[in-house]
């Protein structure tokens, strides 16, 4: 048996993509949860950028903090473009189809 992993601490938690909580009702568009998805994908991407900023000019000499900002943007880039490839995949079939 593998024992498990034990938590990291330490470690400032990142923002990451934020689902917004919606109603039972499903409240809420397809077109909005894709802003969202821009909005947080872009925020990770200035916030890495202003920490390789910090890094370089010196404000900062943590490289993990740097390092996790630069991984966390590219996790959120990564993601938001499977999605978008997924969305144009799904809109070819659709034009394939006939009616």
């Amino acid at each position: 048996m593998i024992p498990p992993v034990p938590p990291v601490s330490g470690i400032p938690a990142t923002s990451g993509i934020e689902f917004r909580k919606q109603s039972a009702s499903g409240a809420g568009t397809f077109g909005d949860l894709i802003q969202n998805f821009v909005q947080n994908t872009s925020q990770d991407q200035q916030t890495s950028g202003q920490a390789i900023d910090n890094l370089i000019s010196g404000k900062t000499d943590n490289v993990q903090e740097v390092v996790l900002a630069v991984a966390n943007a590219e996790m959120s880039f990564k993601f938001f473009m499977e999605i978008r490839n997924k969305v144009i995949d799904a809109w070819t079939e659709l034009m394939r189809m006939q009616f």
